[in-house]
C-alpha cells in the first residue's frame, strides 16, 4: 500500500489534537488547597485584657482532606473518515493495478526481447543456409564450367585433328592423281622414246636414287656400335614436291635401333632432292641404306 504525503500529514496532525486534549483535561482537574486568611486590629495596652489563666490549648484544625479529582474521560477515538477509507482502498486498488501492469509490462517486454533475439538468430541462420546455398551454387556453376571448357577443348582438339587428318588425305589424294598421272605421262613418253628414252630415264633415276640417299645421310644419326655390314630396305612414297607422303622398313636390317633412325632419317630430310629430269620422277621408291 502507497501511502501519500497529505495521509501522513493526517495522521500526525491528529495524533497532536488527542494529545492536546489529554494535556488540558489533566490541567483542569487539579483543585487549589484553601488558604487561611488571618486579620488583626492595633489597640493600646490599656486596652488590653488581664491576664487569665491560659486556657486548654485547643487541638489544632486538621487539615482538609483535599477532595479527590476523577481523571479526565479518555477522548474518544476519532471516527473513520469513509471518505479516507475509500481513498485508502482506491490507492490499494490502484497501487495493485500499477504493480500489475509493471508486471505485464515487463512480461511484455521480456517476451518482446526474447521474440526479438529469436529473430535475429533466425535471420543470422537464414543468411548462413543462403551463404551455403550461394557457395554450393557458384561451386556447381564453376564445375559446370569447368567441364564446358574441357569438353569444348576436347571438341576443338577433335575438331582440329579431323581437319588436318582430312587435310592430309586431300594431298594424298591429290598426290596419288599427280602420280598416276605422271605414271600415265612416263608410260606415254618411255613408249614414245623406246628404249633410248628409258636408258636415259633409268640413268637420271639412278643419280636421283643417289642424290635422296646423301641428301639422308647427311641428317642421319647412328646408334653407337653399328655393324658396318648392315643393310637396311625403306619404301618411300613421295608427293610431285619431294615431300615425303609415308616411309616404311621394306627389309629390316636386324638391328631395331640402326632401322629407326634410318627411318627418321628419311621424315627428316623431307622434301627430298627432284630429278634433273621431271620424266625420271617416280611417286614410290625403295632405298638401301647400310651405315
Amino acid at each position: 500500500m502507497i501511502l501519500k504525503t497529505r495521509h501522513i500529514v493526517a495522521a500526525f496532525a491528529l495524533h497532536l489534537a488527542v494529545f492536546g486534549l489529554l494535556f488540558s483535561g489533566v490541567q483542569c482537574g487539579r483543585v487549589p488547597e484553601p488558604v487561611s486568611i488571618i486579620q488583626g486590629q492595633l489597640i493600646s495596652a490599656n486596652e488590653l485584657p488581664k491576664p487569665q489563666s491560659a486556657p486548654s490549648p485547643q487541638p489544632a484544625p486538621e487539615p482538609p482532606i483535599p477532595e479527590e479529582v476523577a481523571p479526565p474521560p479518555a477522548p474518544e477515538p476519532p471516527k473513520p473518515d469513509p471518505l479516507e477509507a475509500q481513498r485508502k482502498q482506491q490507492a490499494e486498488r490502484d497501487a495493485k493495478a500499477e504493480e500489475a501492469r509493471k508486471e505485464q509490462k515487463a512480461a511484455e517486454q521480456k517476451a518482446a526481447q526474447e521474440a526479438l533475439l529469436k529473430k535475429q538468430a533466425d535471420e543470422i541462420a537464414e543468411q548462413k543456409r543462403l551463404a551455403e546455398d550461394a557457395r554450393k551454387k557458384k561451386e556447381a556453376e564453376d564445375r559446370k564450367r569447368e567441364e564446358e571448357l574441357s569438353k569444348q577443348a576436347i571438341a576443338d582438339e577433335e575438331k582440329r585433328l579431323a581437319a588436318e587428318k582430312a587435310e592430309k588425305k586431300k594431298k594424298a589424294e591429290q598426290a596419288r592423281r599427280e602420280a598416276e598421272e605422271r605414271r600415265a605421262r612416263e608410260a606415254e613418253l618411255s613408249a614414245a622414246l623406246g628404249a633410248e628414252s628409258e636408258q636415259r630415264t633409268a640413268a637420271d633415276q639412278n643419280l636421283w636414287v643417289t642424290q635422296i640417299v646423301a641428301a639422308i645421310r647427311a641428317v642421319r644419326r647412328l646408334p653407337p656400335n653399328v655393324d658396318p655390314g648392315l643393310v637396311c630396305r625403306i619404301a618411300i612414297q613421295l608427293s610431285a614436291t619431294g615431300e615425303v607422303i609415308n616411309a616404311s622398313v621394306r627389309t629390316p636390317s636386324g638391328n631395331p635401333q640402326y632401322d629407326e633412325s634410318s627411318l627418321r632419317a628419311v621424315f627428316k630430310a623431307s622434301p627430298l632432292p627432284l630429278p634433273r629430269d621431271p620424266t625420271a620422277f617416280v611417286s614410290s621408291i625403295v632405298v638401301s641404306f647400310s651405315p
